[in-house]
């Protein structure tokens, strides 16, 4: 499998879900977000509705983007935005990353999904 490797969490630790979100600033994206949450305590489907909070929250949609995002993909008018199309990744042995981008906003979480694969030696550091 590959992995991306893109931006680790080197605090993220096992049975618990890594929050952040990165807004666009002068040719940069800069981390304005970073939370973590035990795994128990929230739903896949308020993870995912987390996410589309906060890019909503950033990115400073207008109310008709806003309605739209919660539309199912049944019919083509009116249409769902594409910035809240879910992606998914690996980015290191173990863990599982979902996130939404947007030209201004990536927001996503990580989670532990194989606790045999993530950093195995036990000190829980993210690799180099």
């Amino acid at each position: 499998m590959n992995y991306s490797n893109f931006k680790i969490c080197k605090k993220l630790r096992k049975k618990e879900k890594c929050f952040r979100v990165e807004l666009y600033n002068n040719g940069l994206f800069v981390e304005v977000f970073h939370e973590h949450i035990p795994t128990h305590r929230i739903s896949e489907q308020n993870a995912h509705g987390v996410l589309k909070a906060l890019i909503i929250h950033y990115s400073e949609q207008e109310a008709v983007s806003i309605f739209h995002s919660y539309l199912n993909k049944r019919g083509k008018n009116p249409s769902v935005p594409a910035t809240f199309n879910f992606h998914m990744e690996y980015p290191e042995p173990g863990v599982i990353r979902k996130y939404i981008c947007s030209h201004t906003v990536n927001t996503w979480f990580d989670e532990v999904i194989s606790t045999d694969y993530f950093r195995p030696s036990g000190n829980n550091k993210a690799p180099l």
